[in-house]
Protein backbone atom coordinates (compact mmCIF):
# COMPACT_ATOMS: atom_id res chain seq x y z
CA UNK A 1 0.00 0.00 0.00
CA UNK A 2 2.63 2.87 0.96
CA UNK A 3 4.81 1.48 -2.41
CA UNK A 4 1.13 2.56 -4.20
CA UNK A 5 1.41 5.76 -2.53
CA UNK A 6 4.16 6.29 -2.95
CA UNK A 7 4.34 6.01 -7.02
CA UNK A 8 1.19 7.61 -7.37
CA UNK A 9 2.56 10.98 -5.81
CA UNK A 10 5.78 10.85 -8.22
CA UNK A 11 3.64 10.01 -11.08
CA UNK A 12 1.43 12.87 -9.87
CA UNK A 13 4.28 15.20 -9.45
CA UNK A 14 6.26 14.18 -12.54
CA UNK A 15 2.79 15.23 -14.24
CA UNK A 16 2.70 18.49 -12.57
CA UNK A 17 6.37 19.37 -13.60
CA UNK A 18 5.81 18.28 -17.06
CA UNK A 19 2.39 20.44 -17.36
CA UNK A 20 4.07 23.79 -15.62
CA UNK A 21 3.97 26.43 -17.60
CA UNK A 22 7.28 28.71 -16.96
CA UNK A 23 7.93 32.75 -18.00
CA UNK A 24 9.61 32.60 -21.27
CA UNK A 25 11.10 36.16 -20.68
CA UNK A 26 12.68 37.63 -17.91
CA UNK A 27 13.77 41.06 -18.30
CA UNK A 28 16.15 42.79 -16.06
CA UNK A 29 16.35 46.67 -15.90
CA UNK A 30 19.69 48.00 -14.11
CA UNK A 31 19.74 51.84 -13.98
CA UNK A 32 22.80 53.80 -13.93
CA UNK A 33 22.19 55.02 -10.71
CA UNK A 34 20.76 52.14 -8.54
CA UNK A 35 22.95 51.26 -5.85
CA UNK A 36 21.95 47.47 -6.24
CA UNK A 37 22.40 45.03 -9.16
CA UNK A 38 19.85 42.58 -10.50
CA UNK A 39 22.57 39.50 -11.50
CA UNK A 40 19.30 36.86 -11.94
CA UNK A 41 16.22 37.08 -12.08
CA UNK A 42 14.00 33.51 -12.64
CA UNK A 43 10.73 31.78 -12.16
CA UNK A 44 10.93 28.44 -8.97
CA UNK A 45 8.34 25.92 -8.91
CA UNK A 46 5.86 27.02 -6.10
CA UNK A 47 4.55 24.13 -3.95
CA UNK A 48 0.91 26.29 -5.22
CA UNK A 49 0.12 26.12 -8.36
CA UNK A 50 -1.55 29.25 -8.30
CA UNK A 51 1.23 31.84 -7.39
CA UNK A 52 3.51 33.07 -9.38
CA UNK A 53 7.12 32.35 -7.35
CA UNK A 54 10.45 34.65 -8.85
CA UNK A 55 13.82 34.41 -7.25
CA UNK A 56 15.82 37.32 -7.41
CA UNK A 57 19.88 37.73 -7.06
CA UNK A 58 21.29 40.74 -6.64
CA UNK A 59 24.74 42.69 -5.36
CA UNK A 60 25.25 46.33 -3.45
CA UNK A 61 27.51 48.07 -5.90
CA UNK A 62 28.54 50.73 -3.46
CA UNK A 63 30.62 51.06 -0.78
CA UNK A 64 27.98 51.52 2.28
CA UNK A 65 25.98 48.87 3.74
CA UNK A 66 22.07 48.72 3.47
CA UNK A 67 19.30 48.05 5.55
CA UNK A 68 16.41 47.55 3.27
CA UNK A 69 16.05 46.95 -0.33
CA UNK A 70 12.36 47.24 -2.48
CA UNK A 71 12.77 45.35 -5.62
CA UNK A 72 9.62 45.76 -8.51
CA UNK A 73 8.61 42.76 -10.34
CA UNK A 74 5.93 43.01 -12.92
CA UNK A 75 4.36 40.09 -15.25
CA UNK A 76 2.82 40.85 -18.44
CA UNK A 77 0.90 38.19 -20.49
CA UNK A 78 1.26 37.19 -24.59
CA UNK A 79 0.07 40.07 -25.34
CA UNK A 80 2.20 41.91 -23.22
CA UNK A 81 -0.67 43.28 -20.82
CA UNK A 82 0.03 44.34 -17.50
CA UNK A 83 -0.95 40.63 -15.08
CA UNK A 84 0.34 41.33 -12.29
CA UNK A 85 3.14 42.86 -9.93
CA UNK A 86 4.79 42.72 -6.11
CA UNK A 87 7.52 44.89 -4.33
CA UNK A 88 9.74 42.34 -2.84
CA UNK A 89 11.15 44.07 0.31
CA UNK A 90 14.57 42.49 1.69
CA UNK A 91 15.62 44.16 5.29
CA UNK A 92 18.28 41.51 6.31
CA UNK A 93 21.86 43.88 6.14
CA UNK A 94 23.42 43.50 3.02
CA UNK A 95 26.95 44.70 3.72
CA UNK A 96 28.95 46.66 0.68
CA UNK A 97 30.17 44.95 -2.50
CA UNK A 98 28.25 41.81 -1.15
CA UNK A 99 25.46 39.79 -3.04
CA UNK A 100 22.20 38.00 -1.69
CA UNK A 101 18.85 37.00 -3.16
CA UNK A 102 15.03 37.13 -2.07
CA UNK A 103 12.46 34.67 -2.97
CA UNK A 104 8.74 36.19 -3.60
CA UNK A 105 5.21 34.05 -4.37
CA UNK A 106 2.29 36.42 -5.14
CA UNK A 107 -0.83 34.92 -5.38
CA UNK A 108 -1.44 34.89 -9.85
CA UNK A 109 -1.66 32.37 -13.06
CA UNK A 110 1.58 31.54 -13.53
CA UNK A 111 0.52 29.62 -16.89
CA UNK A 112 -0.82 32.85 -18.52
CA UNK A 113 2.33 35.00 -17.96
CA UNK A 114 4.79 34.99 -20.66
CA UNK A 115 7.13 37.82 -19.88
CA UNK A 116 8.42 38.97 -16.26
CA UNK A 117 10.58 42.59 -15.44
CA UNK A 118 12.35 43.62 -12.39
CA UNK A 119 14.04 46.86 -11.10
CA UNK A 120 15.44 47.99 -8.34
CA UNK A 121 13.11 50.92 -6.94
CA UNK A 122 14.36 51.84 -3.55
CA UNK A 123 17.27 51.66 -1.17
CA UNK A 124 17.84 52.74 2.23
CA UNK A 125 21.46 52.79 3.57
CA UNK A 126 22.26 52.25 7.38
CA UNK A 127 22.56 55.66 7.88
CA UNK A 128 18.95 56.36 7.47
CA UNK A 129 19.85 58.14 3.33
CA UNK A 130 17.24 57.11 0.95
CA UNK A 131 17.44 56.47 -2.43
CA UNK A 132 14.38 55.66 -4.96
CA UNK A 133 14.61 54.87 -8.61
CA UNK A 134 13.64 57.64 -11.01
CA UNK A 135 10.31 56.27 -13.58
CA UNK A 136 11.82 57.96 -16.41
CA UNK A 137 15.57 56.22 -15.76
CA UNK A 138 13.65 53.08 -15.68
CA UNK A 139 11.30 53.38 -18.91
CA UNK A 140 14.62 54.97 -20.70
CA UNK A 141 16.85 51.84 -19.64
CA UNK A 142 14.57 49.05 -20.62
CA UNK A 143 13.99 50.42 -23.97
Amino acid sequence: MKYTLLMIFIVAHFCFLASAQFIRVYVIVNTDSAPVEILEFGQYLSEKPDHISSVVKYENRTDRDIEALAIIMIYYDAFNDKQDGTIGISTPLLKAHRRDSGLWSIYGKPDFVKTAMTFVSAVRFLDGEVWKAEIDEVIKTAG
